[in-house]
C-alpha cells in the first residue's frame, strides 16, 4: 500500500481521489479536465449516484479513460452505527452496479472514514481492500468554497511526500477551481502526479 506519510524536503507526490459522485455535470467536467491533463484519479463512487440518471454511464466512462473506480457504500451512512446485514448490503449493492468497471483488487472507501473490526471484517471477507486518506481540504465546508479549500490542501500536501489527496467531485466549487489545484502542486518541488498502487 501507498506510504503515507513522509518527510521534510524532497519530492511531493500525489494521488488524487475523488468521494460521493457520480454528479451529472461536474463529474464530466472534471473528467474533461483530468483527460486534458493526462491525470488519472481513483473515483469512489456512491451506489445511489450511479442508479440515478445517466451515472452508470458517467462511472463506464471514468473507468475506460484509465480512472480506478471504487466502493463508497450506497447511500452513504456511518457504517460503524449499522449492524453487519446492512453494511453488507451497502457495499454490496454498489458492487452490482458498478462491478463492470472494478479494479481486479477492488476497493472501498468508508463514509466520513469511519470503520471498526466490523465493517473491516466484512470487507475482508468480500474481498475489498480499504482506501483512507491523509491530505482533506475539507472542500465541503462553506468556509473552504470559492478555493479557499486550495489553501487548506497546499498547507497539507507541503509537508509530505506521498500524499492520498480527498476532494468531491460533486461540489462545482470542486471542480471550477480544480485548475488552479494542479497548477499549485505542479509549483511544488519534484511535484508529481501518481496512480494509486
Amino acid at each position: 500500500m501507498t506510504q503515507l506519510y513522509g518527510h521534510e524536503g524532497g519530492g511531493h507526490e500525489v494521488t488524487l481521489s475523488f468521494d460521493d459522485g457520480p454528479h451529472p455535470r461536474h463529474t464530466p467536467q472534471l473528467l474533461d479536465l483530468l483527460a486534458k491533463e493526462n491525470l488519472r484519479g481513483l473515483f469512489f463512487v456512491c451506489g445511489e449516484k450511479v442508479a440515478a440518471p445517466g451515472g452508470r454511464d458517467i462511472v463506464k466512462r471514468a473507468a475506460a479513460e484509465g480512472h480506478l473506480i471504487g466502493n463508497h457504500s450506497y447511500s452513504h451512512p456511518q457504517l460503524t452505527k449499522l449492524s453487519p446485514d446492512k453494511v453488507r448490503s451497502e457495499i454490496l449493492r454498489t458492487h452490482e452496479l458498478i462491478a463492470d468497471f472494478e479494479p481486479k483488487q477492488k476497493l472501498f472507501r468508508p463514509p466520513y472514514g469511519a470503520h471498526n473490526a466490523m465493517v473491516d471484517a466484512i470487507l475482508k471477507e468480500i474481498d475489498y481492500q480499504i482506501v483512507l486518506w491523509n491530505v482533506d481540504p475539507e472542500d465541503w465546508k462553506v468556509s473552504n468554497q470559492s478555493g479557499k479549500w486550495i489553501d487548506v490542501a497546499m498547507d497539507q500536501i507541503s509537508h509530505r511526500t506521498h500524499t492520498i489527496f480527498l476532494c468531491h467531485d460533486i461540489h462545482a466549487t470542486t471542480v471550477d477551481n480544480f485548475p488552479q489545484f494542479l497548477s499549485r502542486v505542479r509549483s511544488l518541488p519534484n511535484s508529481t502526479f501518481t496512480t494509486y498502487a
